[in-house]
């Protein structure tokens, strides 16, 4: 059985934290290697593009991961408007422990969304299947096919939006607006 290899995983994990608290912008190469313990060698073995693929890697990873979640919250008989406001209870309390700590795929995405069409794509993946999570809980609790997806897109926009102002803010208070408008849109 092939041995994971670490460095990729370190690389990826530490560029997440850095790319989410700093901005995609702001962090170099050097840092994320000095962070991760890993040569140069092993950064360009991974990652051949550089810091571009290493983000869209970063963004594969963490929306891969905040889709699991999200499936795993919508698939409890809970209703739906309770799990989008549990999630964002979730979201507000980690922005609690570090005001820089929002959606990991936020800051690279727009950042890089002109200067690297790889970190675009799949940051529209990422956020593409956030969407598709709310939308197939939505459809299979009898919503229509094109309201359940234009509304699961407004949540998750609605969602995104609270946690830019609130990162922004340094308090919690666009996240707590955005509980009873999120209800309001998942009412139907």
């Amino acid at each position: 059985m092939p041995r994971p290899d670490r460095s990729r995983a370190a690389l990826i994990d530490k560029a997440a934290t850095l790319f989410r608290r700093q901005g995609y912008a702001a962090t170099g190469l050097n840092q994320i290697l000095e962070e991760a313990g890993v040569k140069p060698g092993s950064l360009y073995h991974h990652f051949p593009q550089g810091k571009q693929q290493l983000a869209a890697a970063v963004v594969e990873s963490e929306g891969a991961g905040i889709e699991q979640l999200l499936r795993r919250f919508l698939a409890t008989g809970r209703p739906a408007a309770d799990i989008v406001e549990r999630w964002i209870d979730l979201l507000a309390a980690g922005l609690a422990g570090d005001h820089r700590d929002g959606c990991p795929i936020e800051p690279i995405a727009t950042e890089s969304v002109n200067a690297s069409p790889l970190v675009r794509e799949a940051s529209a993946r990422a956020f593409g299947a956030w969407c598709a999570a709310v939308e197939e809980r939505l459809r299979s609790d009898g919503w229509v096919a094109a309201e359940a997806k234009q509304v699961a897109l407004a949540v998750i926009a609605l969602i995104e939006g609270a946690l830019i102002l609130s990162r922004i803010s340094g308090d919690a208070g666009a996240l707590d607006a955005a509980k009873p408008a999120a209800r309001t849109l998942l009412r139907g």
